[in-house]
């Protein structure tokens, strides 16, 4: 019999045990959640990830062990120590970022797009090989742009927000049917989607207005 199913029995009104619990009143522990009931942040955040984000993904991991590989030719064949030295960080900042961006961390945008600004920047004195570092780098900014509101890069326009702010509570305090609130007979409802409320007179909760329409 395996472990699970004996301790299901053993909390069960049916058997010694449980009928001991009943007769005490002794109340049944809680039940343990299975390990594979549980979802991991970073499996949700991937499953909300748009698919350019995955690309973006992709291609900094890429780009990182494409930029490590010229910062090793550079200091080992290339004759120039520091170019191959700038490009080992330049790769190092592509990998890391690269994990940050999967773990949804606005860190790893960041670092992604310093990565292909310096790799730009020394790529233009290494010609003729600083082509690649700089085509690799402009392939990885393209969809990190894209995705800047994804991982929260946008700036702030507070304008913009107070008049969503506003919109949001025109559609929300209408109140066509002219529901009452059962405590305080206000009609200044805040009504959500799913049909509940919230009296803004006396701050009263709402289940349900369908009841009182």
């Amino acid at each position: 019999m395996a472990q699970g199913t004996g301790k299901k029995q053993d909390y069960s009104p049916v058997n010694l045990t449980g009928m001991t619990r009943v007769a005490l009143a002794v109340e049944e522990p809680p039940k343990e959640i299975a390990p594979a009931e549980l979802v991991a942040p970073t499996e949700q955040a991937k499953a909300a990830r748009p698919p350019i984000a995955t690309a973006a993904i992709g291609l900094m991991l890429a780009a990182g062990g494409v930029d490590l590989a010229l910062g090793l030719y550079w200091i080992l064949w290339g004759a120039n120590a520091f170019a191959g030295f700038l490009f080992l960080l330049i790769g190092g900042a592509y990998a890391y970022g690269g994990r940050g961006l999967y773990a949804d961390e606005s860190w790893g945008w960041g670092a992604g797009v310093l990565g292909g600004v310096l790799a730009v920047l020394v790529g233009v004195l290494v010609r003729p090989l600083g082509a690649i570092p700089i085509g690799v780098a402009i392939a990885v900014i393209v969809p990190l742009v894209l995705v800047r509101d994804h991982y929260g890069m946008v700036r702030f326009n507070p304008d913009v927000e107070e008049r969503r702010n506003e919109e949001v509570r025109a559609q929300r305090t209408q109140n066509p049917g002219g529901v009452h609130c059962p405590r305080c007979g206000s009609t200044q409802l805040w009504i959500a989607k799913d049909g509940s409320a919230f009296c803004e007179n006396c701050k009263a909760g709402i289940l349900s207005i369908a009841a009182l329409a």
